[in-house]
Order: C-alpha cells, then sequence, then structure tokens
C-alpha cells in the first residue's frame, strides 16, 4: 500500500464535502463570485512563479556560459524543451495557448489536462530563458485555463460554469503579468469566451483584479513599461492613421515570416534535427544582434527612455558609421525580431505571439517616428513614446486578432490613458487594413478564431432532448397504404427506411407522403424504395456531440439518423435544436444555470 494513500483519500474526503457544499447552494452567483476570486490568486501564484522560474533560468544561463559560447544558449534550450516534450510532456505538446484553449472549450467540454498548469511553466521558462525570442504569456493563459478547468471539474460544476472559469483563469493570469486588469478581463472576453453577456462581468473583472492585486502585493508594481505619455495633440492625428498602416504590414510581415520558418523547419522531419539547427541559427542572430534575446522588452524600455544606441550595444553594429546608422540598426533589427521568434517557436520551443507582437509593433512605430523627423526635419507635438505605444496596439491587434485588448492592454500597461483615443484610431485602421488585405487572400488559413456561439451551444444541449426516438421502421418494399398507417400511428417527421438486411438504405420524409395521400389509387402501388431519400447521415451516439460541434452544418444539410450498437435508435430534431437555440439565446445569464 502507498505510503501517500491516506492523503489521497482525505483529499477525495474533502472534494466531495465541497462538491456537496456547491450544489446545495441556491444562488450560483455567489457560487461563482467566490471561485472567480480563488482563480485568480491561484493564476496570481502561478504568474509570479513563471516569471521568477524565467529569471532564474535566464540569470544561470547567461552567468554560465562565457560570452564567446552565448551563440550556442538558443540551442541548448530548444534541444531541453525537445527532450522534454518528447519524453516527459509527450501528451501536451499539442496543445499550444489560446488556440488550443479555445478548442478545448469547443471540443472538449472545457476539460483541459491538469498537468498543463505546470508543463508550459517549465518549458517556456526555459525556451525563453535560454534566449527563445517568444512571450512567456502562452505559458500563463494555459495554466490559467486549466486551473479553472481542473477546479471546476473538482468540484462537479457544468459545462457553462467550467467554461467562464477558464475566461477568469486567462483574465487573472495576463491581468497578473502584464498589470494590465483591464486589458485581462477583454481579453478573456473578446479571445476566449464565446460571447458577452452581462452576467460574466462581475467574475472575470473579481478574476482580473484578484490576480494582479496578490501579484502587485508580493513582486511590487513591476510595470512592463516605465514610462508614459500625459498628453495628446489632435493636430496630429494624420500620424496616428499613419502608424495604424505601419502596424498593420508589420503584422503581415510577422505572420508570413512565423508561416515561413515553420514551413522550412517542417520539412526536416527530426525535433531533434530542428532544434539543432534552428537553435543555431537564433544563437547566430543573436550573436550579432544580442537585443533579440528573450522577450525583448529591454529594447522598448531603453528606446521609450532615449537611449537609442543602447539598443544595439555589443552587437556587430556598435562601431558601424554609415549615414542614417539609427534607422538602418531599427530597420534591421525589426527585420529580425519576426524571424527570431519564428525559429524559436518552429524548433520546438515554447511560448507565445503576445511580446513579440509587442516589440515588433514598438520597434516599428519608433521607427516611423525617426522616419517623420527625417523628412519634416522638426520636432512634432506627437512623441516618440507616444509612436511606440500606439505601434505596439496597432500591430497586436492584427497578430492577436484583438481590437478591444490591444487599446486597453497598451493604456494599462503604460499608465497612458491620455492616449485612449489614438489609440482607438490606430487599431482601428489597423485591423480594418489587415482584414481587407486577408480578404484578398481566401487561402489563408487563420492561426485561431473566437470561439463559435453553435459549438458552444451544442456543448450544452442534453442530446436526449433533440433526438425523435424511433421505435417503427419501414422496409424498402413496403406500399404506400403501409407507409400512411406508420405516419398515422407516430409523431415522426422522417421513418428509416430498412433494407432486407435490416440496413437502413434511406428515409421517407412525412412531407413526401403528404403530397401523394390524395392519390387513393397509387397507395398499393407505390412503394418505399420509389420514396425514400439516401441524402442522410448515420452518427453512433457515442459520437453525435463531437460530430455536430465539429461540424455544427450537419445539422442543415443532411438528415441525422443515430444509432446505439449499429442499431438505429432516432434521428436528431431540427425543430428541437431550432428551439433549444432560440431558448438559449432569450436566456440573458447564459454561462449559469437556470
Amino acid at each position: 500500500m502507498p505510503k501517500n494513500t491516506p492523503n489521497i483519500t482525505k483529499l477525495r474526503k474533502l472534494r466531495v464535502k465541497l462538491r456537496k457544499i456547491v450544489s446545495q447552494q441556491k444562488n450560483k452567483n455567489i457560487t461563482v463570485i467566490i471561485l472567480s476570486a480563488l482563480v485568480g490568486l491561484i493564476v496570481g501564484l502561478a504568474a509570479i512563479l513563471i516569471k521568477q522560474i524565467i529569471y532564474a533560468v535566464e540569470n544561470y544561463a547567461v552567468s554560465f556560459f562565457p560570452g564567446y559560447l552565448f551563440f550556442v544558449l538558443p540551442m541548448i534550450g530548444l534541444l531541453l524543451v525537445t527532450f522534454l516534450n518528447g519524453n516527459i510532456f509527450k501528451k501536451l505538446v499539442a496543445f499550444k495557448g489560446m488556440q488550443h484553449v479555445i478548442q478545448a472549450i469547443e471540443n472538449h467540454q472545457s476539460f483541459i489536462n491538469i498537468r498543463l498548469i505546470y508543463a508550459k511553466f517549465v518549458t517556456a521558462g526555459i525556451t525563453i530563458g535560454f534566449g527563445g525570442s517568444s512571450g512567456m504569456e502562452a505559458a500563463i493563459v494555459t495554466s490559467g485555463a486549466s486551473i479553472g478547468s481542473n477546479l471546476g471539474k473538482s468540484l462537479g460544476l457544468n459545462y457553462q460554469l467550467r467554461t467562464l472559469l477558464i475566461g477568469c483563469g486567462t483574465a487573472s493570469g495576463i491581468s497578473a503579468m502584464y498589470n494590465a486588469p483591464i486589458g485581462g478581463f477583454l481579453f478573456a472576453l473578446e479571445v476566449i469566451l464565446p460571447e458577452f453577456t452581462p452576467a460574466l462581468l462581475i467574475p472575470l473583472l473579481i478574476a482580473s483584479a484578484t490576480g494582479k492585486i496578490l501579484f502587485e502585493m508580493i513582486m511590487g508594481e513591476n510595470l512592463r513599461f516605465d514610462a508614459h505619455v500625459d498628453a495628446f495633440s489632435y493636430e496630429s492625428l494624420p500620424y496616428v492613421v499613419l502608424i495604424g498602416f505601419a502596424g498593420a504590414f508589420t503584422a503581415i510581415y510577422m505572420i508570413k515570416t512565423y508561416g515561413f520558418c515553420y514551413k522550412v523547419l517542417s520539412r526536416l522531419n527530426n525535433p531533434y534535427l530542428m532544434a539543432l539547427i534552428g537553435g543555431g541559427l537564433l544563437g547566430c542572430l543573436i550573436y550579432i544582434f544580442p537585443a533579440l534575446y528573450g522577450e525583448g522588452y529591454v529594447s522598448i524600455n531603453r528606446l521609450l527612455h532615449g537611449q537609442e544606441t543602447e539598443v544595439w550595444k555589443n552587437s556587430i553594429f556598435q562601431n558601424l558609421n554609415i549615414p542614417f546608422q539609427g534607422l538602418f540598426i531599427l530597420l534591421v533589427l525589426l527585420l529580425l525580431r519576426p524571424l527570431s521568434t519564428g525559429l524559436s517557436l518552429s524548433a520546438g520551443g515554447e511560448g507565445g505571439y503576445f511580446a513579440p507582437s509587442l516589440v515588433a509593433g514598438g520597434i516599428s512605430g519608433y521607427l516611423l517616428y525617426k522616419l517623420v523627423i527625417m523628412i519634416s526635419g522638426t520636432h512634432l507635438d506627437l512623441e516618440g513614446n507616444t509612436f511606440i505605444f500606439l505601434g505596439m496596439a496597432a500591430t497586436f491587434a492584427c497578430v492577436m486578432r484583438a481590437p478591444v485588448t490591444a487599446i486597453f492592454l497598451i493604456a494599462d500597461t503604460t499608465q497612458s490613458y491620455a492616449i485612449i483615443v489614438p489609440l482607438m484610431i490606430a487599431t482601428t485602421v489597423a485591423y480594418t487594413f489587415k482584414n481587407y488585405i486577408d480578404a484578398h487572400q481566401p487561402l489563408k488559413k487563420d492561426g485561431h478564431g473566437p470561439l463559435q456561439i453553435e459549438k458552444f451551444i451544442l456543448n450544452q444541449i442534453n442530446l436526449h432532448h433533440i433526438i425523435e426516438t424511433v421505435n417503427s421502421f419501414v422496409y424498402s418494399n413496403y406500399t404506400l397504404r403501409k407507409i400512411i398507417e406508420h405516419f398515422s400511428n407516430h409523431d415522426y417527421a422522417i421513418i428509416p427506411v430498412l433494407n432486407n438486411q435490416n440496413k437502413v438504405v434511406g428515409i421517407i420524409e412525412l412531407k413526401t407522403v403528404r403530397e401523394l395521400m390524395k392519390n387513393f389509387e397509387q397507395y398499393d402501388s407505390i412503394i418505399a424504395e420509389q420514396l425514400l431519400q439516401t441524402e442522410f447521415t448515420l452518427i453512433e451516439y457515442a459520437q453525435l456531440r463531437n460530430q455536430l460541434v465539429s461540424n455544427p452544418e450537419l445539422i442543415n444539410l443532411n438528415h441525422i439518423l443515430v444509432s446505439k450498437k449499429g442499431n438505429v435508435m432516432g434521428y436528431v430534431s431540427r425543430y428541437k435544436v431550432l428551439n433549444m437555440y432560440n431558448q438559449y439565446l432569450n436566456y440573458p445569464d447564459r454561462l449559469f444555470e437556470k
């Protein structure tokens, strides 16, 4: 008998007691508020842990290796991550941040593997700590979602409430990590959850605020960007529009670069070879331009404080003496940053595109600022920092497909609420222009998209409530008279037609029979084989929900027959599905039980 058995038994008893307490609560709103605060606290601690892991790995790695071996760090990090993913976290490799959180809600009833609470901490920490150019937000979003999902699972909560707690987990994670409570709240609404309802406001706000407060109490204010803008002149609005276009082009370049890196490295068909070559190339880039190491926020903060030359310190460009040196080096950095991110993630590293989009957007905004000053020859009413912040928002909105989050995330993290209006304009221009470009690329595949409300509803429906049970069948040699008798004795819209081997060969609709009922002389001459329709889909009951969720259009395209152990048990009633869909839409607090 294992020594930890008594402890496991105690935990199970505690979980049973908590489930009983939750189930006995008449006011679900109070329960959800308490749980959202609990999720916020746990995810806030997780955010602190992942940040400490990344800093510890980075400091140890940099201090351990001499300067001339600095370029091998990314290769070692990617090889370590590849080894861990191939042996310890093998079943969790495919789960990659926001896209798969949404897929878990859509296709897996909001159940997320509990090991994801810590697995991505380790792999993202190693990737970024050893120099990988990605963001830690993918790890905290995954961890927060897993915490919310498994807390809901442990307490026996239903699908709606598990989904809500997943939203609370992601909101508190972004809020804590970026000191952006409004940004975290909006991120969960805009990217993770299927739609906005008034019932979401309180739990998401509480989770977001709780995560941020706990993080700040332990780690200090720790602003990501320690500079802000206090004023904005509306005479500079034309430049704001220009920044919007620059952000859109930056985002397009980033996405294409990521796709190119993945396409090239995936041809190697060996994860260790991918890590070796991708890490080697990344190491060379970092050796040439150290500003490419890690997330890249250091470069943005240096630009915000006017320390432009510090960005290319210790690089091969340090002693370069050419006309427009600053512009040239910043352009090189802007071109290389997405390439370093693409190499990091395509070679097996972990992380997200959150941080890279902010960094690249900030560099493009500052580069545009330098160009405008060079062309105009005079200083603008618009500060360089404003260009940086607007570029970050415009690029982030296009890469992450979250324009509202972009506006308030930048305002939160920079404490620059004076530029809310220009942030709105730049983000709108960038996002609209990017969508216009995408509309002319019909073969383009999006990395991720918002949760579809149809899938969310289908996940909630009790399947027995939409299945019309069929106890009577028609054989292919039955006459019209017998078919009419069957329909008159049952309230069916369709009846399955069987052959001599009792296999379904088609269906007959009630409306088809009604059209022939006035032709009495044909009652004994027309047989079922002449009336049946062969356009139907037969789905095993155990697979029905997955099939409907993965392809909701099935309901409209074909009649769906449902079988159990090979025997037809009924059909999916379109009327019942539509009725339940309308009931859901008319219920204001859609993420709470009735």
